[in-house]
């Protein structure tokens, strides 16, 4: 007996140390879509400060200096910002524990009209990316003062399952049915759907004060968008992210890697294309020059490499922030990297490595002239004629690729919460994040140096399937888009926000061709949005984009809200209208309509 009861003491004690509460862990890393980051975004436009940084995600310490430098007086505060500045101040204050598990459980179900047109992930506004798993099983490691550790091992379905039909991937969870859930094993093939690619959220990060560095998988997001950033957007599943970033009252500097597999390894083509027939792989019921299913036994080879540095000024007593990016995607089939371009205070650019590096400077400039409203700006340039080169309209010029975002956001104070809205216009030139690989004329078959990205999922049957995507706006270019939205929050409490979107998208998509402007026909003469595809495309054969004779017009009218019944205890909803003229850019496809319902409870421990 006396034994028994010093194995459980010393167990007791053990166990105390290993969960013990800790001093506030400010390596801790928060996600680009955590509550306290958009509850300290409405806290700065209330106070009339220009937004904070905008380059997720962010540690502790960030959060902190950010509450912080905004040196507020309580007793000036209105009873609304109040209590969101000490919801703020609970959530990023809170005491760590050396060691932590954390289990998300949450329920979910999926409604919808066309069981026929909308039957794919990407035909759903309530997307693959923000659809919870069925348990999300959360571990944190908090060793020291400077260290953090997380790795979030999801239940839930992959992306696809079976891409051996004639319109391409697709999964049960999508559309196929009426009705499903994220009870995922009740749907076609059991659990062999079970998603093993799994965690999309695992890494380490160090740091001291006013500075972080993290290595692993996340989820990034740069710029103050709504329908999406020009640089880095929020829609990939994971990138395999290394990151560095300083920061104090006025200044932050961000230097980031992220890794993506090498375009050879889903674009099959012959080695010499001079000698060479190019011969389009079998796939679906159409010819074309991407198969992105493989399996495990495949030797991996190249390098894809996004880099890019961000420094970021806060001026004219935080009113202004000015945000300068610079980025460029390396590509080396062979494997080779030049340790050169990774110097943080290079200009990409002027490295001139054309046949290994695509560059793109960005330039974001937001304001807040008055409490409550904020103004902000994103410019992307992709392609653009310096003196001494082609312009726009003569021959053997590259074709403009500029990207453009206006848009304003404001709020107010109502009840016990906030009255908020936004209006946004984006416009993306039809090459934006297109180019050829080095020949200054992409044929047929051949892959180019784009800032679209491909992240490897898993496929049942130990297969491997890659997601390809644009890296920065989802839409990417050819694009005219309209997004507006207004909502009322009270943040740990409940929210109802409508969205109206519609966008203008042209024919040219991540498989169109580049190139040079030739003759009479020039590439940079047309203009978003297009009605014809005059180059080709590694995706569909000729014939299928002949068809493409117009714009296609999307309509999407949302309403979304959520409810906290008890702490850790949620459930929300969110219903969306979508209307899709001229679907693929052929106007004699009918029109296209659903009714997309998603209805869910979500239990924290």
């Amino acid at each position: 007996m006396k034994k028994l009861f010093y194995i459980v003491f010393i167990s007791f004690f053990m166990g105390s140390i290993v969960f013990a509460a800790s001093p506030v862990n400010q390596q801790k890393i928060y996600p680009i879509d955590s509550p306290v980051f958009e509850a300290m975004t409405q806290l700065y436009i209330s106070e009339g400060f220009s937004l904070p940084s905008t380059t997720g995600p962010y540690s502790t310490n960030e959060l902190m200096l950010m509450l912080s430098h905004l040196n507020l007086d309580e007793k000036s505060l209105t009873r609304q910002a109040k209590t969101l500045y000490e919801y703020v101040y609970d959530t990023v204050y809170e005491e760590g524990k050396i060691f932590d598990f954390g289990l998300d459980i949450n329920l979910e179900g999926y409604v919808h009209t066309d069981t026929t047109n909308f039957i794919l992930p990407k035909d759903w506004i309530y997307s693959y990316e923000e659809r919870k798993p069925l348990l999300d099983i959360i571990l944190e490691t908090h060793p020291s003062e400077h260290f953090y550790g997380l790795s979030s091992f999801s239940v839930t379905s992959a992306r696809f399952y079976d891409s051996n039909n004639t319109v391409g991937p697709i999964t049960g969870q999508y559309g196929k049915y009426a009705f499903t859930s994220n009870l995922f094993f009740f749907n076609d093939y059991g659990f062999e759907n079970f998603d093993f690619g799994m965690p999309y959220r695992a890494f380490g990060a160090f740091g001291g004060n006013r500075w972080s560095v993290q290595v692993g998988r996340e989820q990034l997001s740069w710029g103050p968008g709504k329908s999406g950033n020009f640089v880095l957007g929020d829609h990939l599943n994971y990138h395999n992210v290394g990151r560095l970033t300083t920061y104090s009252n006025h200044f932050k500097y961000t230097l980031l890697t992220s890794f993506f597999p090498h375009p050879s390894e889903y674009y099959h083509k012959p080695p010499d294309y001079a000698t060479t027939p190019v011969t389009p792989v079998t796939r679906y019921d159409y010819g074309g020059y991407v198969d992105y299913e493989t399996n495990q036994d495949m030797v991996l080879n190249g390098i894809n490499m996004f880099l890019a540095h961000r420094l970021e000024w806060r001026l004219f007593q935080e009113k202004v922030n000015l945000v300068l990016t610079e980025a460029i995607m390396y590509q080396s089939l062979e494997n080779t990297l030049d340790l050169r371009i990774l110097s943080p205070t290079a200009i990409f650019h002027n490295y001139y490595i054309r046949g290994n590096a695509n560059s793109m400077l960005a330039l974001e400039i937001d304001v807040t002239p008055i409490k409550h409203l904020n103004i902000y700006t994103q410019i992307a340039v992709d392609e653009f004629a310096i003196p001494g080169e082609a312009t726009s309209g003569v021959e053997n010029a590259n074709p403009n690729a500029i990207a453009y975002m206006v848009g304003l956001q404001g709020n107010y104070p109502i009840s016990k919460g906030f009255l908020y809205g936004s209006f946004e216009w984006a416009l993306t030139d039809p090459y934006l994040y297109l180019r050829d690989n080095g020949n200054r004329h992409q044929v047929a078959g051949e892959y180019g140096i784009n800032y679209v990205v491909a992240v490897r999922e898993y496929l049942r049957g130990r297969r491997i399937y890659y997601q390809e995507d644009f890296l920065g706006y989802k839409y990417g270019g050819d694009a005219i888009v309209l997004n507006g939205q207004v909502g009322y929050k009270e943040f740990g409490k409940w929210h109802l926000v409508a969205n109206l979107f519609y966008m203008m998208h042209g024919t040219h998509d991540k498989w169109t061709l580049w190139s040079k402007e030739q003759g009479t026909v020039g590439t940079s003469l047309e203009t978003t949005p297009t009605s014809d595809h005059i180059t080709g495309n590694n995706m569909y054969p000729e014939t299928e984009i002949n068809k493409r004779d117009s714009v296609e017009k999307t309509l999407v009218i949302g309403l979304q809200g959520g409810y906290t019944i008890l702490s850790g205890l949620d459930v929300f909803g969110q219903v969306d209208f979508v209307n899709i003229v001229n679907p693929e850019n052929v106007s004699t496809n009918a029109t296209k309509n659903d009714i997309q319902l998603t209805i869910g409870v979500s239990y924290h421990l």
